[in-house]
């Protein structure tokens, strides 16, 4: 594996955003009409966290219904690990840092996306274990 490629080389950097009070049927055609495995939930120009694949299939087979179910009852809550710390975390990396870090934390979180950030905490992007393959591959 090339351990010297960074995170930043796979990150993507404008995936779909997604209200809070939008509805998983949304959610879903917002997936299918990007061909994308998540989507970053914003409201006011503020991270609340991600949508994922696994977020939307876990709602449906608990039968939740598609208009009634709000984003904001299923989705994966985030608050950006930074210096003044954090209640729920999403699984975050730095972009600098290498791959095999990448598909560790994200082993060790059971999740296939990480939020990608710089610096201070910012964030950047969204990295998948989808995008991480295909920079293994190049």
């Amino acid at each position: 594996m090339k351990s010297t490629r960074t995170i930043k080389e796979a990150v993507i950097r404008r995936y779909p955003e997604i209200g809070l009070e939008e509805s998983l049927g949304e959610a879903i055609r917002l997936m299918a009409k990007n061909n994308c495995s998540a989507l970053v939930v914003k409201e006011g120009g503020v991270l609340f966290g991600l949508v994922t694949i696994t977020d939307v299939m876990h709602s449906l087979v608990h039968h939740h219904d598609l208009q009634d179910t709000k984003i904001s009852s299923f989705m994966t809550k985030c608050e950006l690990i930074s210096s003044e710390g954090t209640k729920n975390a999403c699984a975050q990396l730095d972009e600098e840092q290498d791959v095999l870090s990448a598909l560790k934390v994200m082993h060790q979180a059971g999740v296939n996306h990480l939020l990608v950030s710089r610096g201070e905490g910012k964030p950047v992007g969204v990295v998948s274990a989808l995008e991480i393959v295909r920079l293994l591959g190049r």
